[in-house]
């Protein structure tokens, strides 16, 4: 008997700046319609046990937009005409998912005429439906029909057509929270929370914290340390929870994952029953016994700490996405069976509730319902939730010392230690140090204690750490800045010019600086021969949850005048079918290992030359790279293409 316990971690960013009552960004109605609202009709549906986790920002946002306390801007635009339509609608547009835009012809016809700047009144009213009806995961379909029947439409929507439409998410946005509020009243899920507005506690305990972690990273030389603020997260997340569900949570899933010995022991003092951690943070720790499989463990006796299966919970956010969908929910399960084969095990599985699904061959639809079936149709499956899985009558081990770190590993470098997170870590330092200095003898008052909080989120700093668009960058730091100028000003000080100042950001991704002539041989053959290429860490093109022991370490490309040079370093030589895609025309070249040629070679690493003729548009260069093995694939980068722009080198020669 396996006993599984799934966590689905549902979180968006704080989107508001402060003082704001607009909300100018499309993800939040977005994510509602696509992700939060039907994942709880079908756990409703299928009668699962999961815990699901909340953050305060997403609790927020949707009971302000549904309370009407905040407009959301996106929804506003639908039925709103205005002289500003054109840039807003542009503005929403470019937030939601590339993938999910791309689904529909006749909306991707709209947004190239958008584009053109040549789209006429009636099509730019079809653009902005079409923005709300891309929203709606498959599975509305079920709950609201009407939805359906827009889409057979297609063009031509009306006024009526489009209060339709927002009436329906008026509706949601009431009643989302209800459903799961509902089910957790009704003991059929758990509910859990992260603290506060999602930031990195053992960073903001202590940031020297990050100098105990492996991390290669350089850690800004300065004094931040706040235990209080991490007390106040923690009693923000437990205030809002209980006043949203009705009841204290007695779980938490710490912000990333992210924990250390003294994030622990402050939250020893909250009479919970469990924290989620990853598996790595177990086995980087000085433990006797690290199989989370076989045991349940507790810290110093006071709540379970339940360990994160890295590997279970990647096949759902990062390999089924491949997958015919009922297949995927076939293995799933089949996998979660033989892990116990005649014994009790248990299992823990955490990820987000909404990202993976948008890459899903059917949006995921196809996979939980039948994953939720079978698991609850097995002999061999018993679904928990985390306050009933630790009650199971199994050996405890008494964990006194643990490593710090995240579910990204045994460090915080996707947070601290780039240039440009770091200065985000000393902006929010002096501010955070002027406001001690400033009440040094007295309380916070609420505004400014809240707007502490909201500048330690983590979501500011791991935008300043992965590569990400300026524009992304420019969107979150924007908001971080409004934060910050807003302390200064509550304290009635002059805002320091360096949180005023503009911004160019790191963007992390390299572009080949020379032509490259490598032999295709599966070697390095020479030191030089890749010298001038591009070279990118794998692990950095994921920007959300990302996926754990990889089988390829680095990623290397360049060309010369007539062709593309690809090199991918590996772990061993796992992979069957190797397929490089262009942007223009899908699947241009297959290679099977096994069959080294002139132009494909597997060994050491992957080599591999093809025609640059075949991804050119007007000079750009965009590819992706699948990686086949037996049961698995991946696919490098997991969204979009690599691009870079081809310029003439003058032509080198190493000798």
């Amino acid at each position: 008997m396996t006993y599984l316990n799934l966590i689905w971690h549902f979180h968006q960013p704080w989107y508001l700046a402060p003082d704001s009552d607009t909300l100018n960004v499309s993800t939040i109605t977005f994510r509602v319609l696509y992700n939060y609202y039907p994942m709880a009709k079908m756990i409703e549906d299928s009668g699962s046990r999961v815990c699901c986790n909340f953050t305060v920002p997403l609790l927020l946002q949707i009971q302000k937009i549904a309370n009407g306390e905040i407009t959301d801007g996106f929804q506003k635009i639908l039925t709103t005409d205005t002289e500003n339509d054109l840039a807003k609608t542009r503005i929403f547009c470019q937030d939601l998912p590339e993938r999910v835009k791309n689904k529909y012809a006749i909306f991707k016809n709209l947004i190239e005429k958008l584009n053109s700047g040549e789209i006429s009144k009636q099509e730019l009213s079809d653009l902005k439906t079409w923005m709300h009806l891309c929203c709606f995961h498959p599975v509305m379909g079920k709950y609201f029909p009407e939805i359906e029947e827009l889409k057979k439409k297609g063009v031509g929507f009306n006024q009526k057509d489009r209060e339709l439409l927002l009436q329906i998410e008026k509706s949601i946005f009431s009643n989302v929270i209800s459903i799961y509020k509902r089910l957790y009243e009704q003991e059929l899920i758990e509910i859990s929370i992260t603290p506060g507005y999602h930031p990195i506690m053992p960073l903001i305990y202590d940031i020297k914290i990050a100098l105990q972690t492996k991390t290669l990273l350089k850690i800004p030389d300065i004094e931040f340390s706040y235990p209080e603020d991490v007390t106040a997260h923690i009693e923000k997340g437990f205030e809002l929870a209980e006043k949203v569900f009705g009841k204290k949570p007695i779980g938490i899933w710490p912000a990333e994952g992210s924990l250390s010995e003294q994030v622990l022991d402050v939250l020893a003092g909250f009479n919970i029953a469990w924290v989620g951690a990853d598996e790595q943070i177990l086995y980087g720790s000085n433990v006797s016994y690290k199989d989370p499989s076989s045991f349940l463990y507790t810290w110093k006796d006071a709540f379970f700490i339940f360990f994160r299966n890295h590997d279970f919970s990647d096949r759902i956010g990062f390999i089924y996405q491949s997958w015919n969908e009922k297949d995927a929910a076939d293995d799933m399960v089949k996998r979660i069976e033989d892990l116990s084969g005649v014994q009790e095990k248990m299992l823990t599985i955490i990820l987000d509730g909404e990202n993976p699904w948008e890459w899903y061959r059917q949006e995921g639809s196809i996979f939980l319902s039948e994953f939720y079936q079978r698991v609850i149709l097995s002999k061999n499956i018993r679904m928990m939730t985390p306050a009933e899985m630790k009650n199971l009558n199994v050996k405890k081990v008494l964990l006194e010392t643990i490593h710090p770190g995240s579910w990204m590993g045994l460090h915080f470098d996707n947070w601290i230690g780039s240039d440009d997170a770091n200065n985000m870590w000393k902006i929010l330092a002096d501010a955070r140090k002027t406001v001690k200095q400033h009440y040094v003898n007295v309380g916070l008052n609420e505004k400014l204690k809240n707007l502490i909080l909201l500048a330690e989120s983590s979501d500011f700093l791991w935008w300043m750490s992965v590569p990400a668009s300026q524009q992304t960058k420019m969107k979150f730091f924007t908001i971080f800045q409004a934060i910050i100028s807003t302390i200064y000003k509550e304290l009635g000080m002059e805002i320091p010019t360096d949180v005023l100042q503009a911004r160019i950001f790191d963007t992390k991704i390299e572009e080949p600086t020379r032509y490259i002539n490598p032999k295709i041989d599966g070697r390095i053959t020479d030191f030089f021969e890749w010298s001038g290429a591009a070279k990118v860490s794998i692990e950095k093109l994921w920007t959300t949850f990302q996926p754990f022991d990889l089988p390829v370490k680095k990623l290397f490309y360049g060309y010369d005048r007539e062709n593309l040079y690809i090199r991918i370093d590996i772990v061993e030589q796992i992979f069957s079918v190797i397929q490089i895609e262009s942007k223009e025309f899908g699947e241009v070249f297959v290679f099977e290992s096994g069959k080294n040629n002139e132009n494909f070679a597997i060994e050491k690493c992957i080599e591999i030359k093809v025609p640059i003729e075949k991804f050119i548009d007007e000079n750009v260069v965009s590819f992706a790279i699948k990686l086949k093995t037996q049961d698995t694939e991946m696919r490098i980068p997991p969204a979009g293409f690599v691009s870079f722009e081809k310029k003439s080198f003058e032509d080198d020669w190493i000798i």
